[in-house]
């Protein structure tokens, strides 16, 4: 029964003698298939020994790292060139380095070499690009304040205090409230001017230094805003003219200083990202020792092993040692403690990833995944069901497993499930008749474009289509339901639970056939069964009463009602295929409609659509905005084929309205499909065994993205 379960775990303890203590932790390490906990979780051990600490050479690793993170940081904000989308569908793959094994001090002094080489030159290169971007917003703001005062005849030189005077000038919102703070001084001049914003003036105004607190009050109550030119001198115009000059310079030294840093980017970081990414591997290792125990002469290593490891870990571990280590293997005690791995055939793990949505399984609880993957797939497939719905989201799961899908685990797991769903909606389209819509004689659909014909086993839309595929989906989701009540069965044997098998399982499976009887055959008469099974139906029926009350007590009414809801939510499925082909049909009319234009009206609109278009190509290209250029293109191009023939014109709005229509039907459709076949897997189905709540397996191991072990064996050995 095992097949059901997550992958079995030991209980390992390994008790080493602590010269060899470091050799044991890389072979493990390298071997990549143990899970490190606190030896605190053993009571029986935990008493007896220390509890570890993370050594002295962690704190030194954690410096090296923040300085190699600097210096990545800095080359990797830079600007670098725009992906498309060809680069987005067919990523660069990361080429590993092969590296040797190396010792602390011989990583460190390569690390100390590097940022020797490197790290001061690139700091200070950083250092002044951010200065010269502060200088630059500081003059970006003078200038406009420049720009603001216009051609001025002012020398800047005398705006700000002298031994005699205080001038200054700025900006105001309110003339009349300046001038009336200023109608109470004397001595005092001020100027106001239209400044180049229409809500904003300009103002100059100025007294003498004695009288600088009660001038500079005025400015105040009038809300002015005083503008910054003491560094200036010249008029405004020609103050202007030099601070442009500066700016010039100052964007010049900043490309050059950027120019330069992408050289170092190009030169240096494959080396930083190779050395980083071995630091905090060696980090990893080094912090790990805190949850050892240790003792005067032996180290205590508390670890979780999937059993079909449990062997090699065993060897690996005496050959580290050299014979001068111990390792035991229990089964778990509590299995709440437990870490969880999935081990499921390889064309099933992608799926994993949907039952991880909703919650991994705890150790001693049913993996759903093996049923949930070809229960979603059908499910997907039964309601979109249209052939070439199904071939569009195919090629585009091929397309995410063969391009991002190289570079991203995730990704390709995700192309994997749209690959499947992919299929099971051609398969069922071709049943169900959708290509591009069902066949209909007034309205085609993509075979009725071709003359040819698309017949349906099942048609969704005529007949009694419907009403069989509202069968099919019950009886699938009766059968359904059933599997889960199979897989609680087996959760309960596994845990010794038969009370719970005798109440929760075999009660309902009384009532089922018990009920199906007596409601269709004694209540509505639907099938004809003879007074021996009928009795029989009865007993069965009340014993089943009977255990569910046992359990449910004055819930179990609502136990029944709930049942029947789980029942009859499959419905969705043929609620959901109805819409698909419905809003197809749907499209394939509008089409239809928007084809058969033309006549004396047609001509009349397309000298007006071709204008249209024609202004929406000269505004894109005259104020280039590129978002006016494909429908000025195609108003355009509609329009003079409606001057040579009204029905081209209408044609191709009828193809605009038939691919659009379609493949907005697609998104919306394969969106309700994934989540409503999700749906009757997270409520309908695991509200009968399945939990979640499990602890996931994170095995001890290196994480390698930019380098290769060379002599993995050796190391492990």
């Amino acid at each position: 029964m095992n097949i059901f379960f997550p992958e079995r775990m030991k209980d390992l303890t390994v008790i080493v003698h602590g010269d060899y203590t470091d050799p044991v932790v890389n072979a493990i390490h390298e071997y990549g298939k143990i899970q490190i906990s606190s030896v605190e979780r053993d009571a029986d051990i935990s008493e007896h020994v220390t509890q570890g600490t993370i050594p002295e050479q962690a704190r030194k690793l954690t410096e090296y790292e923040m300085k190699m993170s600097e210096v990545l940081d800095i080359l990797q904000k830079l600007p670098g060139e725009e992906e498309g989308f060809m680069d987005m569908l067919k990523p660069e793959m990361i080429s590993r380095v092969k590296r040797e094994y190396k010792s602390t001090d011989e990583l460190l002094a390569e690390v100390d070499k590097l940022l020797e080489k490197s790290a001061t030159k690139i700091h200070e290169m950083d250092q002044r690009v951010n200065e010269i971007e502060s200088e630059l917003i500081e003059l970006s703001t003078l200038k406009g304040d420049l720009e603001f005062l216009g051609d001025l005849d002012l020398d800047l030189s005398q705006v700000g205090e002298s031994d005699y005077t205080v001038v200054r000038v700025g900006r105001i919102s309110d003339p009349l409230k300046l001038k009336k703070a200023f109608s109470r001084l004397d001595n005092t001049f001020l100027r106001v001017e239209p400044g180049c914003n229409e809500d904003e003036y300009l103002f100059v105004a100025g007294a003498y230094i004695r009288d600088r607190s009660a001038f500079e009050s005025a400015l105040r109550e009038g809300d002015a805003r005083t503008l910054d030119f003491r560094a200036m001198k010249g008029t405004p115009a020609k103050a202007l003219g030099k601070l442009g000059l500066d700016i010039k310079e100052l964007e010049g030294e900043r490309d050059t200083l950027m120019d330069e840093l992408a050289k170092a980017r190009n030169q240096w970081e494959g080396r930083y990202n190779v050395l980083l990414e071995e630091l905090e591997i060696l980090k990893e290792k080094v912090e790990v020792y805190q949850s050892f125990g240790m003792t005067e002469h032996t180290d205590v290593i508390k670890a979780w092993c999937p059993a079909d490891h449990v062997d090699r870990v065993v060897e690996l571990t005496r050959k580290a040692s050299e014979g001068c280590a111990v390792v035991t293997a229990e089964e778990p005690e509590d299995p709440d403690l437990v870490p969880v791995s999935l081990k499921n055939p390889f064309f099933i793990r992608p799926f994993e990833v949907l039952t991880n949505m909703f919650a991994p399984p705890r150790y001693n609880e049913v993996d759903p995944t093996m049923i949930l993957a070809p229960a979603f797939v059908i499910f997907f497939g039964l309601m979109l069901s249209d052939s070439v719905y199904g071939v569009v989201i195919t090629l585009a799961a091929l397309t995410m497993v063969w391009g991002p899908g190289r570079a991203d685990k995730g990704t390709k797991d995700f192309g994997y499930i749209l690959l499947a769903a992919g299929l099971s909606t051609i398969i069922f389209g071709i049943v169900q008749g959708g290509y591009m819509g069902p066949e209909s004689a007034d309205y085609l659909n993509l075979p009725g474009y071709l003359g040819l014909s698309s017949p349906a086993v099942i048609n969704t839309l005529e007949g009694d289509g419907p009403l069989q595929l509202l069968i099919i989906s019950l009886i699938i989701g009766l059968a359904y339901i059933n599997i889960g009540m199979v897989l609680s069965l087996v959760q309960h044997l596994q845990r010794g639970e038969y009370r719970a098998v005798l109440l929760e399982n075999i009660s309902w499976w009384l009532l089922q056939p018990g009920g199906f009887i007596l409601v269709g055959g004694e209540m509505f008469g639907w099938f004809n069964f003879s007074h021996g099974v009928v009795v029989l139906a009865w007993v069965m029926t009340g014993v089943g009463l009977i255990l569910l009350l046992v359990r449910a007590r004055g819930l179990s009414f609502f136990e029944l009602t709930g049942f029947i809801g789980d029942f009859l939510s499959f419905a969705r499925i043929l609620a959901l295929a109805l819409a698909t082909a419905g809003i197809a049909l749907t499209v394939n009319v509008l089409t239809n409609l928007v084809g058969s234009g033309g006549g004396d009206t047609g001509y009349m609109l397309a000298l007006p659509v071709l204008i249209a278009g024609a202004a929406l190509l000269v505004v894109g290209a005259m104020k280039k905005r590129k978002r006016f250029l494909a429908p000025g293109i195609f108003l355009a191009l509609a329009g003079g084929l409606g001057m040579v023939s009204a029905m081209y014109m209408f044609y191709l709005f009828a193809l605009v309205v038939l691919l659009g229509g379609h493949l907005v039907n697609l998104v919306l459709q394969a969106l309700g499909s994934f989540v409503h076949a999700l749906r009757l897997q997270y409520v309908e189905f695991f509200g009968y065994f399945y939990e979640g709540g499990g602890k996931e397996f994170k095995p001890f191991k290196p994480k390698r993205k930019y380098t290769e072990l060379i002599s993995k064996q050796e190391v492990m050995e």
